[in-house]
């Protein structure tokens, strides 16, 4: 969409109903739900409106758990300045910045997912700002944790960002990564801080449920 950010933030508004995410019922977020026309919009529908397929109107398994880690144990985050990658919706954002966090800025390369960030941010009493650059391979200067939640559903986009991931980490930041199991980070030196049940893709209420983890990766990862 090319629209003012006014128009982007009227759209999520009129297109998405205020609900509780089933980990994190402390947090407030817009999201597309049944009753929603575009949780039954086709592609057809989306390239009328036009818009790309509306990924920041679901909270997806990964983005969930993450979350879910960082409020249990917001020493992560407290008083650091934290980058997160792919925001979507922006839970893990606000996650974040609700456990102390000295600073978060949230990136994401959709404009209607940086106003959907916005959004939520507000609904949550905190101040996230947002950056849709593409940020993937940039140095991150001055900060000192990433997150990325849900960010690794195409096998060569995961081998790409966790290049850059295992030159950030040994630069010295710290990487929290939230994935259900998609089955594209099983070569990676992870370790496992956490599981989860969290729901499955687009259900809003824990219906279905999916095992997903929460990982960090080590310094001084093999780069290969």
């Amino acid at each position: 969409m090319n629209e003012s950010r006014a128009q982007r933030q009227a759209f999520i508004i009129a297109n998405t109903r205020i609900v509780t995410p089933f980990l994190c019922p402390e947090i407030h977020l817009r999201l597309i739900t049944p009753d929603c026309r575009l949780w039954s919009a086709t592609e057809r529908d989306l390239a009328e409106l036009p818009l790309a397929e509306p990924y920041w109107g679901f909270c997806w398994a990964g983005g969930q758990a993450l979350a879910r880690y960082v409020l249990d144990f917001p020493e992560v985050v407290a008083g650091k300045r934290v980058f997160v990658f792919g925001a979507g919706c922006g839970i893990d954002a606000i996650a974040a910045a609700k456990s102390g966090a000295g600073f978060v800025l949230a990136s994401d390369i959709d404009p209607m997912a940086a106003e959907a960030t916005q959004l939520n941010a507000g609904l949550n009493d905190v101040s996230v700002p947002v950056s849709t650059e593409d940020m993937k391979s940039s140095v991150l200067n001055g900060f000192d944790v990433v997150l990325a939640g849900d960010m690794f559903y195409d096998p060569l986009f995961s081998k790409e960002v966790f290049s850059w991931f295992k030159v950030l980490i040994n630069e010295g930041l710290e990487l929290f990564i939230g994935d259900p199991s998609r089955g594209n980070l099983n070569n990676q030196p992870l370790v496992t801080l956490a599981t989860y049940q969290a729901p499955v893709d687009v259900d809003i209420n824990g219906n279905y449920l999916q095992e997903t983890t929460v990982f960090t990766l080590p310094q001084n990862a093999p780069r290969k």
